[in-house]
């Protein structure tokens, strides 16, 4: 009797056991398989809206870049008139191997539809990347899984970012990826591979001196380490391989550079900033005073709001790093001259990794869409309408209001944030020279003891 009692007893232990692994595993389990339909669902969707043609990508790439590439071939890709780096270039060039399939006409554009197909999903994966930085980034910070998971699903389907791949097919998440990829490296104290993913942002898009005022910022506040610089210039010229092996001339892959800069006069091309706000986006006099000083007035700017952060003096904790990251990169497209719609790209998704970290202000996640929203819409309806009819192209006026609103908010933030009293600046100097001095002491005594 005793024996039997012992055997359930034993068997009621192993079932409890049984219970609390399955538990466990079904709570690492169910993140995994809610991220694995997040992700089917919305690459799915993605490829059903990845037929739709705009300019930019039949126009300029499909017909234009890909097909001057077949012409002069392969090995002078680099040659393409094309103002897109000589990494994109061999990218596509890369795409001109694969097999064409169906030549289609979609709203007035023909295309071959797998050429299409092939160069949205480079955008499609660029975005994967993208999600799981952001689940990184935010996991990384606040230590909730749950957290990041909910970053990385809805970074998938934020309607700005859906359309900026799948329809607009343009290549912002390219350079966006590294943006992430930096703050990553940020955050782990990796200086060597944030410098490096600049560069490699550099390679693919101008647009990614959006960051530069952030990264200055880090590194005059000891949180980015100067001298692995050289990396950015390391990532630059290993992007410039292909086409050096190609023939190409030292100088040749640099001239994407100056094709960027020279590629527009207009003070702002739809883009929902400080020159939509002031009514002068129809300026287009190359040679007129205000565009000739826009460029001065956007960077004076820039630089005194850098500097008012900096003197500042922050606590650069995780969570401040990510705030400051939104506003540095933030007033860049909005500041600067020249901007097309697309620019606030980055601050668009910074904004729900800052949300969730924070577990505050949700509501500028849906501002930024409708900001952005509202920039995109008339280049998406082929520019044969404004989000306010009424308005023209005055409602993108309101969307740059809404910009200003959420940069203004953060600022705020940022200034109650804590900051670093001097006693303790000066503290923290004297303990790295003492880090310092120890480690040359160390080496000093290793080198003695080995002679």
């Amino acid at each position: 009797m005793k024996q039997t009692n012992s055997e359930s007893l034993s068997i009621k232990k192993k079932f409890q056991l049984f219970s609390l692994s399955v538990h466990k595993n079904l709570d690492r389990l169910i993140p995994i398989l809610f991220i694995l339909l997040a992700t089917v669902i919305a690459f799915v969707s993605r490829y059903f809206a990845a037929k739709f043609p705009t300019n930019d990508v039949v126009g300029f790439i499909l017909n234009g870049w890909m097909k001057q590439i077949e012409n002069v071939g392969f090995k002078n890709f680099y040659k393409v008139d094309a103002d897109y780096s000589p990494l994109y270039l061999f990218i596509i060039a890369c795409l001109t191997k694969l097999p064409k399939g169906e030549l289609v006409n979609i709203n007035g554009y023909s295309f071959y539809l797998n050429q299409m197909y092939y160069l949205k999903s480079i955008y499609f994966l660029c975005e994967l990347l993208i999600a799981i930085g952001i689940y990184l980034i935010i996991h990384d910070v606040t230590k909730n899984r749950l957290l990041g998971v909910i970053g990385y699903c809805v970074f998938l389907f934020l309607p700005v970012q859906f359309s900026n791949s799948a329809l607009w097919g343009n290549s912002d998440t390219m350079y966006f990826l590294c943006f992430v990829y930096i703050l990553l490296f940020v955050l782990k104290g990796k200086s060597f591979f944030a410098w490096f993913f600049f560069g490699l942002a550099l390679s693919l898009k101008l647009q990614a001196v959006f960051i530069a005022p952030f990264l200055f910022y880090l590194m005059f506040n000891r949180k980015l380490k100067f001298c692995p610089i050289y990396a950015s210039l390391l990532a630059l010229f290993l992007s410039f391989v292909p086409a050096y092996l190609c023939g190409a001339s030292f100088s040749e892959p640099f001239h994407f550079f100056k094709a960027q800069v020279n590629g527009y006069s207009k003070l702002t091309l739809g883009c929902a900033n400080l020159w939509q706000l002031f009514g002068v986006y129809n300026m287009d006099k190359a040679d007129s005073p205000l565009n000739a000083a826009s460029i001065i007035i956007g960077l004076g700017a820039i630089f005194v709001l850098t500097a008012i952060l900096y003197l500042r003096k922050v606590k650069l904790t995780k969570e401040n790093i990510i705030t400051v990251s939104v506003f540095l990169i933030g007033i860049c497209p909005f500041f600067l001259p020249h901007m097309h719609e697309r620019y606030f790209y980055a601050v668009d998704v910074l904004v729900l990794v800052y949300a969730l970290i924070n577990k505050r202000r949700y509501f500028l996640i849906p501002l930024m869409q409708v900001s952005s929203g509202i920039a995109y819409y008339h280049y998406l309806t082929g520019f044969k309408k404004y989000f306010i009819d009424i308005l023209g192209e005055d409602s993108v006026s309101f969307a740059a209001w809404i910009n200003l609103f959420v940069l203004m908010v953060i600022f705020y933030d940022i200034m109650k944030l804590d900051h670093v009293d001097y006693h303790d600046s000066i503290d923290e100097i004297e303990e790295e020279k003492r880090k310092i001095k120890e480690g040359e002491e160390d080496i000093s005594s290793t080198l003695t003891n080995g002679l």
